[in-house]
C-alpha cells in the first residue's frame, strides 16, 4: 500500500529564503498587491496563513510555491516564514511549478469557479490538519435545495 506522507512546516528565519528569480524580491517583483494586502491582513490578525513550499539550496532555502507569502511577510516585518522544505533541487520542482501555473490559467478563464489552482496551498495546509480555500478569489455556489425552500416559503407561506 502507498504511503503518503506530508512533511510539517518548520519556521525559517526569513533571511535563508530566497527566490530562485529575484535578487531582491520586494525591488524586482510586481506581486498582485490586493493579494498582499489580503495575506497582510491575515498575518496581522494571527489567522491561518498556509506554509510556503521551498526547497534547500546549500545555505539558502529557495521557493517552489509561495511568493506572494513570503512577500507579505516581508511588508509586514516577519522574522520568520512557515515553510514546508521538500526534497530535491529547484529544478527537480519544474513539473510541479508548471502544473500550478497551467492550473492557474484554467481557473482564471473560468473565474475560480473549480478553485483547481492553489493545490499546493491546500496540501501545505493539510499539514497542519488546516482546511484551506483561497478565499481572495472568489468561489460562487449555488445551493440550490435553500433556495428552493426560499421559494416554496414565499409561493405556499411555509417550510415544505
Amino acid at each position: 500500500m502507498l504511503k503518503v506522507v506530508i512533511m510539517k512546516p518548520a519556521y525559517i528565519d526569513m533571511k535563508y529564503v530566497s527566490s530562485p528569480w529575484y535578487e531582491d524580491v520586494l525591488a524586482e517583483w510586481q506581486p498582485n498587491i490586493k493579494y498582499i494586502d489580503f495575506i497582510g491582513k491575515k498575518l496581522k490578525r494571527k489567522e491561518f496563513v498556509p506554509a510556503i513550499v521551498v526547497v534547500e539550496n546549500e545555505d539558502k532555502y529557495l521557493i517552489v510555491n509561495g511568493h506572494h507569502r513570503y512577500y507579505a511577510h516581508l511588508v509586514a516585518g516577519e522574522k520568520t516564514i512557515k515553510a514546508i522544505v521538500i526534497e530535491g533541487t529547484f529544478e527537480d520542482t519544474e513539473p510541479l511549478r508548471k502544473a500550478e501555473v497551467l492550473l492557474k490559467e484554467y481557473d482564471k478563464k473560468n473565474q475560480y469557479q473549480y478553485q483547481f489552482s492553489g493545490y499546493l496551498d491546500r496540501w501545505a495546509a493539510e499539514a497542519e490538519d488546516a482546511r484551506f480555500v483561497n478565499k481572495y478569489r472568489p468561489i460562487i455556489k449555488v445551493d440550490l435545495f435553500s433556495g428552493l425552500k426560499v421559494f416554496l416559503k414565499k409561493v405556499y407561506g411555509k417550510n415544505s
